[in-house]
């Protein structure tokens, strides 16, 4: 089992960044690599088992949410076998108060199957995806 792990801090409240990005539809709202998420079929973006679709052109994302929980600010999602040479894919984005700073700690992990001669491009592609979407987050809310 592989894995991928980003997180940030964002100078905002967790409620306020939660609110950008709590909806399971919005990650193209404010991803820089992504267009706005295409419903897969008629749940809302909070509902288990809502799917979400992205296509980037060459290939078509659909990822589906498998567990959600406002109070913890988390949720879980999957991707079909094989996308990306990835088995197994599960990622969680969750946002967590930083009281002190009156800021969130945002962070977004990944466990996945991958072939070894798969693994590294597969854990950077990952990775650069958590990476720019976490710091285009921090960016919104920096001013």
């Amino acid at each position: 089992m592989a894995g991928t792990k980003v997180s940030t801090v964002v100078e905002a409240p967790a409620e306020k960044v939660w609110e950008v990005i709590g909806d399971f539809y919005s990650l193209g709202d404010w991803h820089p690599g992504l267009p706005e998420a295409g419903h897969g079929n008629d749940l809302g973006g909070t509902a288990v088992g809502a799917v979400r679709i992205f296509d980037l052109g060459d290939t078509v994302l659909h990822e589906t949410l498998l567990a959600y929980d406002e109070e913890t600010r988390s949720y879980t999602y999957s991707l079909p076998d094989g996308t990306f040479e990835l088995d197994g894919y599960r990622a969680t984005l969750r946002v967590t108060p930083v009281t002190e700073l009156d800021a969130s700690f945002v962070e977004w992990s990944a466990s996945y199957d991958v072939e070894a001669e798969h693994r590294k491009a597969s854990s950077e592609q990952v990775h650069g995806v958590f990476t720019s979407g976490l710091a285009a987050l921090r960016e919104h809310f920096a001013g």
